[in-house]
């Protein structure tokens, strides 16, 4: 079966039009940041798959993917947000054969932190 997390981690982190908003914080299989972090760092992404379906024995899938785009701001999140847009919609690459957005970005806070981040959901289809 596919390891869909770190297909998905190590192709974001091969795009420096993202790693440039975010350095190496993209964070698979995490439904927010690690508690270490705050964003005055710098941007980060924390994904988690949601479900989805396995077919060809294993071969291929198609995962739901949750991404949240972290900033030190509003804006500076929705910069994170659109970067991975511009890296992963309708793209292909590293075990990616195609992604498609299902839900456009929206901006939203922790209830914990306070963080701005914007929430956005994916289908991913990956292949081997």
């Amino acid at each position: 079966m596919i390891d869909a997390p770190a297909v998905i981690s190590a192709y974001l982190l091969s795009k420096t039009a993202l790693t440039t908003v975010t350095g190496t914080r993209i964070w698979p299989e995490r439904s927010n940041p690690f508690p270490n972090y705050n964003p005055t760092v710098g941007g980060a992404i924390a994904f988690k798959i949601r479900g989805g379906t396995v077919i060809y024995s294993g071969q291929a899938a198609s995962p739901s993917v949750q991404f949240k785009c972290y900033g030190v701001d509003e804006l500076a999140a929705n910069t994170v947000y659109r970067a991975l847009y511009d890296v992963l919609n309708n793209k292909h690459g590293g075990g990616i054969k195609s992604a498609s957005i299902d839900v456009l970005g929206q901006t939203l806070g922790e209830p914990d932190t306070g963080w701005p981040f914007v929430l956005c959901f994916y289908t991913v289809w990956l292949g081997i």
